[in-house]
């Protein structure tokens, strides 16, 4: 199992979350990080960060941050999400 304690890695943890899983519930249907989410596990998920050339990654750092602007602005609401569903049926 390699590291995902790598200098890389810390240098771009701001992508770990967009990378894991849409925050804001479905992607819409451009979203670059859609193919991540095929991986479904996010330990590989993170390690992609140490292939990914760091100029694709400050590409899809510039796509997640358009995309919680457009959401701040009200552009869009987000789905519910499988935490937000998970704490739905709990009560």
């Amino acid at each position: 199992m390699s590291s995902i304690n790598t200098e890389k890695i810390r240098q771009n943890a701001d992508l770990i979350n967009p990378i894991s899983a849409c925050p804001f519930g479905d992607p819409i249907a451009e979203c670059p990080f859609i193919p991540f989410y095929r991986i479904n596990d996010e330990r590989k998920q993170i390690e992609q960060i140490e292939v990914i050339p760091q100029e694709e990654l400050n590409e899809l750092r510039k796509f997640h941050r358009a995309c919680m602007e457009r959401y701040r602005n009200g552009e869009w609401k987000p789905k519910k999400t499988c935490i937000q569903v998970r704490k739905m049926d709990n009560k």
